[in-house]
């Protein structure tokens, strides 16, 4: 995996913790929503692991956020990287 996919994954990751932490919702909640186990969701957070759009989805909906609320990745899209 490249530097700048895994610097995206970690925002990511950064996000769902500040948004899941701001709605007081423990990682259990948010799995128990998610249909993925805690380990998974900690990786994410953590930008340890790519995942799935449908996953990104119910994460999304877990939280009672919408998915660019989770993708404020804030990089150029006419970059190559």
């Amino acid at each position: 995996m490249e530097d700048l996919d895994k610097k995206r994954l970690l925002i990511f990751g950064k996000n769902v913790l500040r948004l899941r932490e701001e709605k007081g919702m423990s990682q259990d909640d948010v799995a128990a929503k998610c249909r993925v186990t805690k380990s998974s969701l900690s990786v994410i957070e953590n930008g340890g692991r790519n995942f799935s759009f449908s996953t990104l989805l119910a994460i999304a909906k877990a939280l009672e956020v919408q998915p660019k609320e989770l993708l404020n990745l804030d990089f150029d899209l006419e970059s190559d990287n």
